[in-house]
C-alpha cells in the first residue's frame, strides 16, 4: 500500500491562462502552506547551492516575517507562486450555475468566464516548491513551528505546473527568475505617503501635515529626494526629513536595525512620543542655531532660506548634507558622554556653520562650482569628529589628514596642509 506525502486537499480555485501558462489562482491554509510546500530547490542542479538558498531562507528575515504574523493584526501577504509535479491534481468546474437565483448576473458572464470558475484538488502526492514568496514561505513554516495561531487563516496562492526534465526546469528557471528580478521596491516617496506601519513615514507626514514649523513648504513636500535647485523656501525635502528620522529613533531606541520601526506600527501612546522626540530634536537645533529656528517660526520662510542657503554656500544646516552630519556627530557625543541628544547638540555651537568655512570649503563645498559635493561626506563627518576629538577608528585617524589633503586637490603628503586645530581640549 503507497503512503501519500500529505491528505488529498480541495481548494476553491480559479483557473486562468498567461501567455503559455496555464495557472490556479487558490486559498490554501497557513497550515497547508508550511507542511506541503517546499523551497525551490528542484530547479537548481546544485544541491550545495540548494541548501546555501534554504540557510539563507530560514535566517533573520524569515523570523522577522513570523513575528510580523504574531504582532500585527491587519498582517497581509500577496499570492505566493507554487510550482507543483508529480500526484495527479485534478480540476472540476462548478457546473449547474444557470440555476442560481443570481441567473441574471451569471448572463453577464461570458462563457469562457463561467468556465474559470471551480475546485482544484491535490491527491497529496504531489510536489510543490515556492517561486516567488519564498522568504513568506520560510516565515510561514517558522510561525507554525513555533506554535502560532495563525494556521487556518487562509493566503493566496497560484499554482502552475513543473515537469522534471531539462526542459520543464529551464522553464521553470525562467519564470522563477523573471518573477523575482522583475519585482520593484516600493519607492521612499511612496512609503512615506502612504505607509501606516513605518514611524518615520507616519511621523514625517504628521510633521508636515500638524506642525506649523514644519508644513510645506519648509519641509518641501516633493516627489524627489533631492532639493530642486530653484528651491528657495524649504529647509529641506520630506525624504531627507525621513531620513533624519531613521538616525534619531535608531539612537532613540537604542538599536542598529530599523527594521522593527519599519514594519511594527506601535501604539498611538508610542507614536506620540517618537513625535515629541523629533520635534524636541528640531527645537535643540534651533536653540543652538538660530537661523533653524527663525525658519520654523518663519511665516515667510523663503525669506530665511535666501539668507542662508546662498550661491556662495551659506548655512550648512540648510543642506541635507549638513544636517545629517550634525545630527550623527550629536548622537556620537551623545554616546559617548551619556548626555541626551539636546544637550548634545547644544554642544555643536563650537563648530563653523558656513560652508565656505574649514573643513566644509573644498570637501563637501566646491568653491568653484558653488556645488556641494557629497562624495566627501564621510570626510567632512571625520573631520568635525576630529574638531570635537570624538572617538574614530585608529585607521580613520591614521588616514585622515592624508584625505583630507587629496579632497584639497594636494598630494597625500603635502606637510604644507594640515588638519585644523581642535575646537575642544
Amino acid at each position: 500500500m503507497t503512503t501519500t506525502l500529505h491528505p488529498p486537499l480541495t481548494m476553491p480555485s480559479l483557473r486562468g491562462s498567461f501567455g503559455d501558462w496555464i495557472y490556479y489562482s487558490c486559498l490554501m491554509s497557513v497550515s497547508d502552506v508550511a507542511t506541503r510546500v517546499d523551497y525551490a530547490a528542484e530547479i537548481h542542479p546544485s544541491k550545495e547551492l540548494s541548501a546555501l538558498i534554504q540557510r539563507s531562507l530560514e535566517g533573520d528575515r524569515a523570523k522577522r516575517i513570523a513575528d510580523y504574523l504574531r504582532n500585527t493584526d491587519e498582517r497581509f501577504f500577496n499570492s505566493l507562486v507554487l510550482a507543483t509535479y508529480d500526484g495527479s491534481p485534478e480540476w472540476y468546474d462548478v457546473g449547474n450555475l444557470s440555476s442560481s437565483k443570481n441567473a441574471a448576473i451569471l448572463k453577464e458572464m461570458t462563457d469562457g468566464a463561467v468556465d474559470t470558475i471551480g475546485l482544484l484538488r491535490l491527491t497529496g502526492d504531489e510536489r510543490i516548491f515556492a517561486l516567488d514568496g519564498q522568504h513568506r514561505l520560510a516565515g510561514m513554516k517558522l510561525a507554525i513551528s513555533q506554535g502560532q495561531d495563525v494556521g487556518d487563516e487562509l493566503v493566496s496562492v497560484i499554482l502552475v505546473g513543473h515537469s522534471l526534465d531539462t526542459a520543464g526546469s529551464r522553464r521553470t528557471r525562467r519564470l522563477f527568475t523573471t518573477l523575482n528580478k522583475t519585482a520593484i521596491p516600493v519607492k521612499k516617496k511612496d512609503i512615506i505617503a502612504l505607509d501606516e506601519d513605518d514611524v518615520m513615514a507616519i511621523t514625517a507626514r504628521r510633521m508636515v501635515e500638524q506642525d506649523a514649523a514644519f508644513r510645506h513648504p519648509k519641509i518641501a513636500v516633493i516627489s524627489g529626494e533631492a532639493m530642486p535647485s530653484t528651491n528657495t523656501e524649504s529647509l529641506i525635502t520630506i525624504s531627507a526629513l525621513y531620513d533624519l528620522l531613521k538616525l534619531l529613533f535608531l539612537h532613540k531606541d537604542g538599536v542598529r536595525s530599523d527594521y522593527s520601526l519599519r514594519f511594527n506600527r506601535p501604539d498611538d501612546d508610542a507614536l506620540d512620543e517618537y513625535h515629541a522626540y523629533a520635534t524636541a530634536i528640531f527645537n535643540a537645533l534651533g536653540r543652538t542655531f538660530p537661523p533653524v529656528a527663525s525658519l520654523m517660526r518663519a511665516k515667510s520662510p523663503a525669506t530665511v532660506v535666501r539668507q542662508n542657503r546662498t550661491a556662495d554656500g551659506g548655512h550648512i544646516l540648510f543642506r541635507a548634507i549638513g544636517l545629517d552630519i550634525f545630527v550623527r556627530t550629536a548622537i556620537a557625543i551623545s554616546a559617548r558622554d551619556g548626555v541626551t541628544l539636546p544637550v548634545a547638540i547644544g554642544r555643536l555651537s563650537v563648530l563653523p556653520t558656513q560652508l565656505s568655512d574649514v573643513p566644509f570649503r573644498g570637501t563637501i563645498w566646491n568653491p568653484s562650482r558653488r556645488t556641494v559635493d557629497a562624495k566627501h561626506k564621510a570626510l567632512a563627518r571625520r573631520l568635525v569628529f576630529h574638531l570635537l576629538r570624538l572617538p574614530m577608528s585608529p585607521r580613520q585617524r591614521q588616514t585622515l589628514e592624508g584625505d583630507y589633503r587629496v579632497a584639497l586637490g594636494h598630494q597625500r603628503d603635502d606637510a604644507k596642509i594640515k588638519l585644523p586645530a581642535p575646537l575642544v581640549q
